[in-house]
Protein backbone atom coordinates (compact mmCIF):
# COMPACT_ATOMS: atom_id res chain seq x y z
CA UNK A 1 0.00 0.00 0.00
CA UNK A 2 1.45 3.42 -0.91
CA UNK A 3 0.25 6.51 1.45
CA UNK A 4 1.19 9.63 1.37
CA UNK A 5 3.94 11.44 3.79
CA UNK A 6 3.69 12.14 6.49
CA UNK A 7 1.82 9.09 7.64
CA UNK A 8 -0.83 10.06 10.36
CA UNK A 9 -1.03 7.55 12.79
CA UNK A 10 -3.78 7.01 15.71
CA UNK A 11 -3.11 5.55 18.69
CA UNK A 12 -5.56 4.21 21.82
CA UNK A 13 -4.05 3.48 24.71
CA UNK A 14 -5.42 2.51 28.80
CA UNK A 15 -8.45 1.11 30.14
CA UNK A 16 -11.98 2.37 29.75
CA UNK A 17 -14.24 3.11 32.68
CA UNK A 18 -17.76 2.11 32.48
CA UNK A 19 -19.72 4.04 35.02
CA UNK A 20 -21.71 2.49 37.86
CA UNK A 21 -22.85 5.31 39.85
CA UNK A 22 -21.82 9.13 40.74
CA UNK A 23 -18.59 7.96 41.71
CA UNK A 24 -17.93 3.99 40.73
CA UNK A 25 -17.00 2.83 37.93
CA UNK A 26 -16.02 -0.95 36.48
CA UNK A 27 -12.51 -0.63 35.13
CA UNK A 28 -8.69 -2.84 34.66
CA UNK A 29 -5.27 -2.56 35.40
CA UNK A 30 -4.47 -0.87 32.31
CA UNK A 31 -2.07 1.89 32.74
CA UNK A 32 -1.71 2.84 29.47
CA UNK A 33 2.08 2.87 29.17
CA UNK A 34 2.77 0.66 26.55
CA UNK A 35 0.32 3.18 24.36
CA UNK A 36 1.98 6.25 25.54
CA UNK A 37 5.66 4.80 24.57
CA UNK A 38 4.19 4.18 21.09
CA UNK A 39 2.90 7.39 20.84
CA UNK A 40 6.01 9.38 21.54
CA UNK A 41 8.23 7.16 19.17
CA UNK A 42 6.13 6.94 16.13
CA UNK A 43 6.91 10.94 16.97
CA UNK A 44 10.10 10.89 17.04
CA UNK A 45 10.05 8.38 14.03
CA UNK A 46 8.81 11.28 11.87
CA UNK A 47 5.18 10.47 12.03
CA UNK A 48 2.16 12.54 12.98
CA UNK A 49 0.27 10.79 16.03
CA UNK A 50 -3.01 11.49 17.47
CA UNK A 51 -3.13 10.02 21.25
CA UNK A 52 -6.44 8.47 22.71
CA UNK A 53 -5.90 8.31 26.17
CA UNK A 54 -7.69 6.61 29.29
CA UNK A 55 -8.31 9.24 31.93
CA UNK A 56 -6.17 7.45 34.65
CA UNK A 57 -3.02 6.96 33.07
CA UNK A 58 -0.11 8.96 32.98
CA UNK A 59 0.18 12.39 30.52
CA UNK A 60 3.20 11.54 27.99
CA UNK A 61 6.49 12.43 27.20
CA UNK A 62 5.24 16.32 24.84
CA UNK A 63 6.51 16.52 21.37
CA UNK A 64 5.19 18.72 18.98
CA UNK A 65 4.10 16.13 16.18
CA UNK A 66 2.24 13.81 19.25
CA UNK A 67 -1.49 15.21 20.05
CA UNK A 68 -3.26 14.13 23.30
CA UNK A 69 -6.55 13.84 23.49
CA UNK A 70 -8.54 11.50 27.25
CA UNK A 71 -11.63 9.27 26.75
CA UNK A 72 -13.93 7.70 29.46
CA UNK A 73 -15.80 5.05 27.99
CA UNK A 74 -16.49 2.73 25.48
CA UNK A 75 -18.62 4.69 23.87
CA UNK A 76 -16.67 7.82 24.31
CA UNK A 77 -13.69 6.26 22.72
CA UNK A 78 -15.67 4.88 20.29
CA UNK A 79 -17.53 8.29 19.21
CA UNK A 80 -13.73 10.31 19.14
CA UNK A 81 -12.57 6.73 16.99
CA UNK A 82 -15.36 7.17 14.45
CA UNK A 83 -14.26 11.33 14.17
CA UNK A 84 -10.33 10.82 13.88
CA UNK A 85 -10.35 7.75 11.83
CA UNK A 86 -11.35 8.71 8.34
CA UNK A 87 -8.48 11.24 8.65
CA UNK A 88 -5.70 8.90 9.64
CA UNK A 89 -3.35 6.21 7.67
CA UNK A 90 -2.71 3.60 10.24
CA UNK A 91 -4.82 2.64 14.05
CA UNK A 92 -2.98 0.85 16.70
CA UNK A 93 -5.16 -0.53 19.09
CA UNK A 94 -3.03 -0.87 22.34
CA UNK A 95 -6.23 0.47 24.55
CA UNK A 96 -7.74 -1.87 27.26
CA UNK A 97 -11.09 -1.74 26.23
CA UNK A 98 -13.88 -2.98 28.71
CA UNK A 99 -16.11 -6.11 27.30
CA UNK A 100 -19.09 -5.26 29.15
CA UNK A 101 -20.82 -2.09 30.54
CA UNK A 102 -23.75 -1.83 32.73
CA UNK A 103 -27.30 -1.95 31.69
CA UNK A 104 -29.36 0.77 31.37
CA UNK A 105 -25.99 3.10 31.99
CA UNK A 106 -24.90 4.85 34.86
CA UNK A 107 -26.96 4.87 38.21
CA UNK A 108 -28.53 7.98 39.61
CA UNK A 109 -26.59 9.68 42.51
CA UNK A 110 -24.41 7.07 44.93
CA UNK A 111 -25.06 3.41 46.04
CA UNK A 112 -25.37 2.84 49.63
CA UNK A 113 -23.40 0.79 51.47
CA UNK A 114 -25.77 -1.96 52.79
CA UNK A 115 -27.91 -2.11 50.19
CA UNK A 116 -27.95 -5.38 48.29
CA UNK A 117 -27.47 -4.69 44.28
CA UNK A 118 -27.52 -6.80 41.55
CA UNK A 119 -25.35 -5.45 38.47
CA UNK A 120 -26.50 -6.29 35.16
CA UNK A 121 -23.89 -6.20 32.12
CA UNK A 122 -24.42 -5.92 28.24
CA UNK A 123 -21.48 -6.47 26.29
CA UNK A 124 -19.87 -3.52 24.43
CA UNK A 125 -19.43 -3.03 20.88
CA UNK A 126 -16.53 -3.99 19.31
CA UNK A 127 -15.25 -0.96 18.00
CA UNK A 128 -11.45 -2.34 16.42
CA UNK A 129 -13.77 -4.45 14.33
CA UNK A 130 -16.12 -2.13 13.22
CA UNK A 131 -13.25 0.40 12.49
CA UNK A 132 -10.99 -2.50 10.47
CA UNK A 133 -14.51 -3.14 8.43
CA UNK A 134 -15.03 0.14 7.50
CA UNK A 135 -11.39 0.68 6.97
CA UNK A 136 -10.09 2.65 3.31
CA UNK A 137 -7.68 0.69 1.01
CA UNK A 138 -5.38 2.82 2.63
CA UNK A 139 -6.09 2.43 5.79
CA UNK A 140 -4.08 -0.12 8.26
CA UNK A 141 -5.26 -1.84 11.59
CA UNK A 142 -3.14 -3.07 14.55
CA UNK A 143 -4.63 -4.65 16.97
CA UNK A 144 -3.56 -6.03 20.56
CA UNK A 145 -4.73 -9.49 21.96
CA UNK A 146 -3.38 -10.27 26.22
CA UNK A 147 -4.06 -13.54 27.09
CA UNK A 148 -2.92 -16.49 28.80
CA UNK A 149 0.38 -17.81 27.14
CA UNK A 150 -0.73 -21.34 27.08
CA UNK A 151 -3.28 -20.05 24.69
CA UNK A 152 -1.96 -17.00 23.31
CA UNK A 153 -1.08 -17.73 19.71
CA UNK A 154 -4.34 -19.84 18.91
CA UNK A 155 -6.18 -16.49 20.43
CA UNK A 156 -4.34 -14.12 18.56
CA UNK A 157 -4.98 -15.86 15.26
CA UNK A 158 -8.44 -16.20 16.12
CA UNK A 159 -8.99 -12.60 17.12
CA UNK A 160 -7.18 -11.38 13.80
CA UNK A 161 -9.18 -13.13 12.07
CA UNK A 162 -12.27 -12.72 13.55
CA UNK A 163 -11.63 -8.58 13.88
CA UNK A 164 -10.52 -8.40 10.47
CA UNK A 165 -7.55 -6.47 11.71
CA UNK A 166 -3.74 -6.52 9.12
CA UNK A 167 -1.87 -7.59 12.42
CA UNK A 168 -1.77 -8.66 15.90
CA UNK A 169 0.71 -7.58 19.15
CA UNK A 170 0.61 -11.16 21.31
CA UNK A 171 1.54 -10.74 24.70
CA UNK A 172 1.15 -12.61 27.75
CA UNK A 173 -1.15 -11.58 30.61
CA UNK A 174 1.98 -11.07 32.80
CA UNK A 175 2.67 -7.65 30.64
CA UNK A 176 0.04 -5.82 32.30
CA UNK A 177 1.92 -5.56 35.83
CA UNK A 178 5.87 -5.55 34.41
CA UNK A 179 8.11 -3.01 33.15
CA UNK A 180 9.24 -5.35 30.46
CA UNK A 181 6.96 -7.27 27.60
CA UNK A 182 7.50 -10.74 25.46
CA UNK A 183 5.79 -10.51 22.27
CA UNK A 184 5.31 -11.75 19.41
CA UNK A 185 3.68 -10.01 15.79
CA UNK A 186 1.16 -12.19 13.56
CA UNK A 187 0.66 -10.66 10.46
CA UNK A 188 -2.54 -11.15 8.42
CA UNK A 189 -0.11 -12.73 5.34
CA UNK A 190 0.90 -15.51 7.39
CA UNK A 191 4.02 -13.77 8.33
CA UNK A 192 5.19 -13.92 11.99
CA UNK A 193 7.93 -11.36 13.54
CA UNK A 194 9.12 -10.92 17.26
CA UNK A 195 11.40 -8.50 19.09
CA UNK A 196 13.98 -9.83 21.73
CA UNK A 197 12.72 -11.38 24.79
CA UNK A 198 11.77 -9.73 28.01
CA UNK A 199 12.92 -6.07 26.72
CA UNK A 200 11.56 -3.15 28.26
CA UNK A 201 8.37 -1.42 27.40
CA UNK A 202 10.11 1.44 25.64
CA UNK A 203 12.74 -0.50 24.06
CA UNK A 204 9.59 -2.69 22.46
CA UNK A 205 8.32 0.49 21.06
CA UNK A 206 10.96 1.63 19.35
CA UNK A 207 11.16 -1.81 17.85
CA UNK A 208 7.80 -1.87 16.87
CA UNK A 209 7.34 1.40 15.34
CA UNK A 210 10.81 0.63 13.82
CA UNK A 211 8.91 -2.22 12.13
CA UNK A 212 5.65 -0.98 11.64
CA UNK A 213 6.14 -0.60 7.78
CA UNK A 214 7.02 -3.86 7.01
CA UNK A 215 4.13 -5.54 9.71
CA UNK A 216 2.12 -3.44 7.65
CA UNK A 217 3.08 -3.85 4.13
CA UNK A 218 3.44 0.24 3.40
CA UNK A 219 5.49 1.20 1.23
CA UNK A 220 6.08 5.67 0.42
Amino acid sequence: MNVSNPIRILITAGATLEAIDSVRYLGNRSSGKLGTLLGLAAAVKSFEVTLLLGQNCVKPTTHPRLKTEYFSSTRDLQAKLKELWPSHHILIMAAAVADFTPKGGQATGKIRRGEEKTLDLVPTVDIVKELATDARADQRVLAFALEPLDTLEKVALEKMARKNVDAIVANPLQTMDSANITAKIYCRNGEELAPPENISKSEFANWLISHLKTILHLTD
